[in-house]
């Protein structure tokens, strides 16, 4: 009986009788786009929003549409931000001001006496770290893709670590002088060290090469992680050379540009508020660039977050995003400007806003 009544309450199809006068019948184009359009459909969208609707529509669109960088090409990027009525973090569409709550971890937005949360973002995943200051300390790490929900759990290092680095399955963390690292699927941590001369300051992946910002002296390295059978120490291979920015008050960061590595300097000089550096590899010389070819790059405080190719909607090229806790800002490298708008105000132990990308998922 049940039965029965679910499907009286089903509408029927349309009549093919026409009650109009008009010998022909006028039929309205089917509600949906044609398969073959799908893919260029959703190359389009730049809300996440519209993106999983479309997707959601019917199962052939869902098998059309996976979730890859291609699919995602022109959705803008997000900033995971605090959230204070669930105590957690949301993604926020700066265009539309609109907040997305789907799938995201939950993490503390304080600290109490004995734990402390960090999170970092590496283009669509984060990395959840809980530092427990107990006695041993012991470091906890999740890393969680924000569009699908898929989770890995490492195991603690045997050693609390500061900073972290994700880019594949390469898991790497350092502070001062000495590197862990291990690969997701094989959590098995190990460490490396530098000389007593050398703190590491400054890492980034490109190409699958390790850079590091190196102290004294501010200079950049290639870094060679021992191989599986060893455990002798990190081998550093200087770049080489000198840096021709005087101002005072300077910050520098590595970054990358399609493949490129970068030098960026955060200061406050006359000559502009960020300088961008390229090696010259045929001089084996650090010059000073005035554009990216069209590409932006984002930087959480002064940690490098992602860049982004040409004509990207609704993001400016040749430019540099800055966000903090304080701040968000936008640097021109063409004219110099510097566009900035205030935003939460800094509490202790609140994380600053952090850029995810969905087109690097």
């Amino acid at each position: 009986m049940a039965t029965a009544n679910r499907r009286r309450r089903i509408p029927s199809p349309p009549s093919t009788a026409s009650f109009s006068r008009s010998p022909t019948v006028a039929t309205d184009p089917p509600p949906y786009f044609l398969p073959e359009l799908i893919p260029e459909v959703a190359r389009r969208l730049t809300s996440l929003q519209d993106f999983f609707a479309l997707r959601a529509a019917c199962r052939a669109y869902r098998a059309l549409l996976p979730l890859t960088p291609s699919n995602l090409a022109s959705q803008t990027p997000l900033l995971l931000v605090p959230c204070d009525d669930s105590e957690s973090h949301a993604l926020l569409h700066l265009p539309l001001r609109r907040i997305h709550r789907f799938r995201l971890p939950r993490t503390g937005l304080g600290a109490t006496h004995d734990v402390v949360t960090e999170v970092r973002t590496f283009g669509c995943r984060v990395a959840i770290s809980n530092t427990h200051y107990s006695r041993p300390p012991k470091r906890d790490l999740t890393i969680v893709h924000l569009l699908t929900g898929e989770r890995v759990c490492l195991p603690s290092p045997t050693r609390v670590f500061d900073r972290i680095l994700l880019s594949g399955d390469l898991v790497v963390s350092w502070e001062y002088d000495h590197i862990i690292y291990c690969r997701v699927g094989v959590p098995k941590w190990r460490m490396a060290s530098v000389s007593l001369a050398n703190d590491l300051y400054n890492l980034i992946l490109v190409k699958d090469n390790i850079y590091a910002l190196v102290n004294p002296g501010q200079r950049v390295a290639l870094v060679d992680l021992p191989d599986e059978n060893n455990n002798n120490g990190l081998k550093l291979t200087f770049l080489g050379g000198g840096f021709d920015i005087q101002e005072d008050g300077r910050v520098f960061s590595l970054a990358e540009c399609r493949g490129e590595l970068l030098l960026v300097i955060f200061s406050k000089g006359s000559e502009g508020w960020f300088h961008v550096l390229q090696r010259q590899s045929e001089e084996g010389k650090w010059v000073r660039i005035t554009n990216l070819g069209g590409c932006t790059l984002f930087f959480a405080g002064s940690c490098f977050s992602g860049c982004l190719g040409p004509d990207h909607p609704g993001i400016r090229g040749d430019c540099i995003y800055v966000t903090t806790s304080r701040f968000r800002c936008v640097f021109s490298l063409i004219d110099k400007s510097l566009d900035g708008v205030a935003t939460l105000r800094e509490e202790p132990y609140r994380c600053p806003p952090l850029w995810v990308f969905p087109s690097m998922c």
